[in-house]
């Protein structure tokens, strides 16, 4: 059964183009997780609808509703750009499966497209395809700006780096490598705010350090390449903070120098047409030099301040103090203006920014080694406070920790307080009224990791991928429908 707007009236109203009596059927690739596993939706519905709509807003242009059987394509399609295609299935009614397209183009004179969905339970991880470095060993993880998922660096079983860069291609469905860099350890990568991802610092496999910049351009018309800039400002630093600011610089804070002591300087790199520039930000340097450390971006407005966090400082001493870098002076706050202290200061932690503008602290180390469990809370009114406590079962350290579309945090997988690595996961959700955190246990991972890497797809799912003793599949978390419009 068709329910459908007047197309016409639709298309009016939004610009979208119609050609003649031409109609748009849109069929779907389903890529659903192994059948019989606990994510599957099939063959147990009831009923299927498919919807499309303009992504973000909340009205669907066109939906259909299926029984089961039937094929599963969706007629009468505006033309358009930027559309997505929504799936939910129910059985006796109740919503128990979801999931939706990334952005796709629908153009008069050309075939219809047939966008891949991930449609599977929700609130349930379920093993997907196996990427070409399936063993990665820390790394990091960049959504990059079409919506698939970038996994660079890390190290391989041997603990030699990792020079293959690993995209999963939502569009698509599937991993691929796309190109090769040079091996480092602890290096920084961050993307520009042209889409090209900066990779910088760290050392080589013979433990000297690596004096170049590269440069991934993911979008381009001979296929992705690698450009290689010499003489980098951050040649002798390891494991930087590294921050794309709202205007699409990058900044990388502090991190450690070839005596793995703590450094303070602040490197920028900026699109400078195809190159970049890159200087020593002379006015700006961390009062207290710091590794293991974080820093998070604040708002996106244009001069969003960025707060540094935690640490370990010359002493190896966990730092209290957070700094705060304004952009706009290229300096950071004196303290007589900011000097917030932590409720518990702690290294190799997580901060993620929430949707209200505070930042959430988790995880991490305290001045004696052992997990802090107690979750921060940052915001300029009110300081670092007490807002909750990870459960006994968490992990406390190499966990990832990644945004929901509703605003949610997934924390996954990671190392208990016996050093473990957990298959454990938890949503993290800020209670608007008491200003504490609840922390609601979620779908276990498959396999237990650690130092694994999480991005968020363009389709509002999660893709984790490696961390394990042997190699595994990726695995992929579908959150609820809510707030993946």
């Amino acid at each position: 059964m068709v329910s459908r707007r007047d197309v016409a009236r639709v298309v009016a109203a939004l610009g979208l183009a119609g050609c003649g009596d031409e109609v748009v059927v849109i069929a779907p690739v389903i890529d659903s997780p192994p059948a019989g596993s606990g994510a599957a939706a099939f063959p147990d519905l009831d009923t299927v609808e498919l919807s499309i709509a303009l992504a973000g807003e909340p009205d669907n242009l066109v939906t259909a509703t299926f029984r089961r059987g039937e094929t599963l394509e969706l007629p009468g399609v505006p033309y358009g750009e930027n559309l997505v295609l929504h799936m939910i299935g129910r059985v006796a009614g109740s919503e128990v499966a979801a999931g939706r397209t990334c952005p796709f183009a629908v153009r008069a004179g050309e075939p219809p497209p047939a966008p891949h969905l991930y449609f599977a339970r929700t609130v349930k991880w379920a093993e997907s395809a196996t990427p070409l470095s399936a063993l990665r060993d820390s790394g990091t993880a960049i959504t990059d700006l079409d919506g698939s998922g970038l996994y660079i660096g890390g190290l391989d079983p041997g603990a030699l780096p990792i020079s293959g860069v690993d995209r999963f291609d939502t569009l698509r469905g599937r991993f691929e490598e796309i190109a090769k860099l040079v091996p480092r350890r602890n290096g920084g990568a961050a993307q520009l705010g042209d889409g090209r991802i900066v990779i910088g610092g760290g050392t080589a496999q013979n433990g000297q350090p690596v004096a170049l910049l590269e440069l991934i351009t993911v979008e381009s018309a001979a296929g992705p390449r690698v450009e290689t800039v010499q003489d980098s400002p951050l040649v002798g630093h390891s494991a930087p903070a590294m921050v794309t600011l709202s205007d699409g610089r990058v900044v990388a804070f502090g991190g450690t120098d070839a005596a793995s002591a703590p450094i303070g300087q602040l490197v920028e790199i900026s699109p400078d047409g195809a190159g970049v520039t890159q200087r020593v930000l002379q006015r700006a340097a961390l009062a207290i030099p710091r590794k293991g450390h974080t820093a998070t971006r604040l708002t996106d407005d244009l001069g969003a301040p960025v707060l540094i966090v935690g640490g370990l400082d010359t002493a190896n001493e966990p730092v209290a103090r957070a700094e705060l870098y304004k952009p706009f002076l290229e300096e950071l706050a004196p303290p007589t203006q900011f000097a917030p202290l932590m409720v518990v200061p702690r290294r190799d932690h997580e901060a993620v920014r929430l949707p209200d503008g505070s930042v959430l602290i988790v995880g991490g180390l305290d001045a004696s080694g052992n997990p802090v469990r107690t979750l921060e809370l940052f915001t300029f009114d009110s300081g670092f406070v007490d807002a909750g406590t990870l459960p006994a079962n968490a992990g406390v350290i190499d966990f990832s920790v990644t945004q929901l579309p509703d605003g949610r945090i997934l924390l996954a997988g990671g190392r208990d307080a016996s050093n473990n690595a957990v298959a454990t996961a938890f949503i993290v959700r800020l209670d608007p009224i008491g200003g504490r955190l609840d922390v609601v246990t979620t779908d276990r991972l498959a396999t237990p990791r650690a130092r694994h890497q999480a991005t968020l797809l363009c389709d509002g799912t999660v893709m984790l991928v490696g961390g394990t003793l042997i190699a595994a599949p990726a695995e992929r978390y579908n959150p609820p429908a809510a707030g993946r419009r």
